[in-house]
Order: structure tokens, then C-alpha cells, then sequence
């Protein structure tokens, strides 16, 4: 384990300022004891429950009979490999947003990096396989995976089941699919759910894993998108997603921006909202946040120089956000750097 991990885990470097909650995710929580009739996870080598396995911010969630979605955006603590058995006739949809997944089915094994661009793929099994993944010390991973069951689709088409007959024709299938701004945008909103009520969080998370499924089947089912933006208009928020991302817009009001467009601010927010599932100022928000934590975790840069590329003149709001959105501090992500 990193010296300063470990300095941090045994309480050296915690502040009590409540921003600095700790995140990590220890050994015995990333897995409950089997139900009966499921196998048991089995990890190697053997971790202690207590042992700190992953800081950041990892969830796994049954939203339905048939359909579970995982979050997660982490760094591994160790090295380690992860097994379970997974349920026949089951298609598992991952997107990987930054990091590094290396996992396999059975003997299928399956390698997704972000580098400049997301990379999603999906694997389809008939029947139960040997599922790995495997980690080392030092991975990153920010990624989303879905899994529904061949009834769960075949419930949704109650007129037959050709689609669902033609994602399953062939056991331990892969297909990459492109992900599209939407589904990164549907990714990112699963990663980080709303902070309604239960029941209403809830909803809110079985929706974007539906249509972020719709997403990834419209592709491998070759089905015809639906009517979206002009091709003007999707250069106009194409143009303005790449100021964004310049960094040029950090000063300007939304009204300027959409000068700058050749549009007015309501039509700008309404395109940009359809083509990219946010807002003009969330998506500005989260992308000088994720420039600091680049700062922060690969450049070494202290706390204060990340919370001014983010835009933040108060470290502590800065903190705030910064753990909103990623689920660790700054000072965690400096620490592990």
C-alpha cells in the first residue's frame, strides 16, 4: 500500500473538518454474505473485512427482478482478484468512463481503457460462467455496469422475442458499442445519484439504467435513432461543448455563451440538454472539477491551485463539490498522488 495511503488510513493526515469524511470501502463491505442458492464471492488472495480494499465510491444495486446496476469510481488499494459465479441467460452492459476495467467471463476476457474517449462493451452468457476482475494497486476505475436478464427484456416485448432471441444466440457474445454523449451523460448521473428521498432516488436510478440500456441495444440491435438535433444544431452545441472544454468559457454568463453560439440562451440549453443530458453550467461544473482532480492525483498540485482551476475562491466549497462528485476529497486524491 502507497506510504501515504496507509499514513491516512491509521489517522495521520484525517483533518476533522467535516468535508474530509473518509471514503474508503473495506473488504467486508463490497460483498454481503451469500443469499441461499447464490455462490459465494470469493477473493484472493484472502483479505482480513476490515482491510481497507477500495477509497472512492463503489454501489451495487438491484433495481428490479432481473435488472442490478454498479457503480463505481475508486482506486484499487491492492492486488487482488475478485470471483462469483453469474446467473445464465444474463446480458452485462459496461461503459467505462476513465480508468481501466480487466475482467472475464469463463475464458472470454475483457479489457476496457478510457483514454480519450469512453469504451463500453457488452457480453451476452446463456448460461452460468465464472466471472473475474481483476485489480492492482494504483487502478482507477469510474465506470457503470448493467445487468438484466433474458426475462426481464423479454418482458418488455410482450409481442414476441426476436430481440431478445438475437442478443442471446450466441454464449459469451461480445460486441463494443459507442457510446453515445447521451449515455456518458446517463453514466455520469448514475454514478452520482440525486439526494431525493429513497423512493424517489430510486426511480431516479432504475430510469437512467433503462435508457441507458436503450442506448447500448439501439446500437447492437441496429435500430434507427430517434429524431434528435439538426445537423446545425448539433454543430452549434458541438462547438459550444468544445469551448467548454477549452476552458475559455470559465468567465462567461450563459447569455454569453449563447452570443457566442449565434443563438439565444433558451434555445442553447434546450439543444444542449437533448444532446448531452445536462445543463450548460453542470456540464462546465463537472468538467473543471474533473481538471482538478487530474491536477490533484497526476500533477501533484495542492489544494488551493486545484480549487481555482475548479473555480473555487473557498476550499472548503471546493471540498464539497469535489466529494459530491467523485466521492472522495481532495485531500484523499492528493494522498493517493
Amino acid at each position: 500500500m502507497p506510504r501515504g495511503i496507509r499514513r491516512w488510513l491509521e489517522g495521520g493526515l484525517v483533518p476533522e473538518h467535516e468535508d474530509c469524511v473518509q471514503q474508503i470501502v473495506r473488504c467486508g463491505e463490497l460483498y454481503p454474505p451469500a443469499a441461499a442458492g447464490e455462490s459465494a464471492v470469493r477473493i484472493s488472495p484472502g483479505l482480513a473485512p476490515e482491510t481497507p480494499t477500495l477509497l472512492g465510491l463503489c454501489r451495487g444495486e438491484q433495481l428490479r427482478p432481473g435488472l442490478a446496476v454498479h457503480c463505481a469510481d475508486v482506486r484499487d488499494l491492492h492486488d487482488l482478484t475478485i470471483q462469483c459465479v453469474e446467473r445464465g441467460e444474463s446480458l452485462h452492459l459496461a461503459l467505462v468512463l476513465d480508468g481501466e476495467v480487466d475482467v472475464s467471463f469463463g475464458p472470454r476476457r475483457l479489457g476496457l481503457g478510457a483514454g480519450r474517449q469512453p469504451q463500453a462493451a457488452c457480453v451476452a452468457l446463456t448460461e452460468p460462467e465464472l466471472f473475474v476482475r481483476r485489480a492492482w494497486r494504483g487502478k482507477r476505475e469510474r465506470k457503470v455496469s448493467i445487468t438484466f436478464s433474458r426475462e426481464w427484456l423479454a418482458a418488455a416485448d410482450p409481442e414476441g422475442d426476436a430481440g431478445c432471441a438475437a442478443l442471446f444466440n450466441r454464449h459469451l457474445a461480445v460486441e463494443q458499442w459507442k457510446p453515445t454523449p447521451r449515455a456518458v451523460a446517463l453514466a455520469e448521473q448514475l454514478i452520482q445519484p440525486t439526494n431525493d428521498p429513497p423512493l424517489l432516488r430510486k426511480l431516479h436510478q432504475e430510469s437512467r439504467a433503462v435508457e441507458l440500456a436503450a442506448e447500448a441495444l439501439r446500437q447492437l440491435l441496429g435500430a434507427t435513432p430517434p429524431p434528435s438535433l439538426r445537423p446545425r444544431e448539433r454543430r452549434r452545441v458541438a462547438d459550444v461543448r468544445d469551448l467548454l472544454d477549452s476552458g475559455a468559457a470559465d468567465g462567461m454568463s450563459l447569455e454569453e455563451i449563447a452570443r457566442h453560439a449565434g443563438t439565444n440562451a433558451s434555445t442553447l440549453q434546450s439543444q444542449f440538454r437533448v444532446a448531452f443530458g445536462t445543463t450548460v453550467f453542470d456540464y462546465l461544473r463537472r468538467g473543471r472539477l474533473l481538471r482538478a482532480r487530474q491536477a490533484l492525483e497526476h500533477e501533484g498540485r495542492s489544494i488551493v491551485e486545484a480549487a481555482c482551476i475548479a473555480g473555487y475562491t473557498n476550499p472548503a466549497n471546493f471540498a464539497t463539490a469535489y466529494r459530491r462528485q467523485f466521492g472522495i476529497t481532495p485531500r484523499q486524491s492528493r494522498i493517493a498522488f
